[in-house]
């Protein structure tokens, strides 16, 4: 883990979010938004497949088609 600082404009925050009007529920809503983004970026990493797979899918998906010719 790390930590960093970020600047937040506060009175833009708090005029769309009303609900984050101390440091600590801004800092828990920043936490919360980097979590998530965080645990999209790996499930888009675990659905990219290497070239070595999309070659195998391609071949065993060529010999299906040609098997039914």
């Amino acid at each position: 883990m790390c930590t960093v600082s970020i600047n937040v404009d506060e009175a833009a925050i708090r005029d769309m979010r009303p609900e984050l009007n101390t440091t600590a529920a801004i800092r828990s809503w920043a936490q919360e938004l980097i979590d998530s983004r965080l645990r999209q970026m790996q499930l888009e990493d675990e659905e990219t497949m290497d070239v070595e797979e999309v070659r195998t899918m391609v071949l065993e998906t060529v010999r299906r088609e040609y098997d039914r010719l």
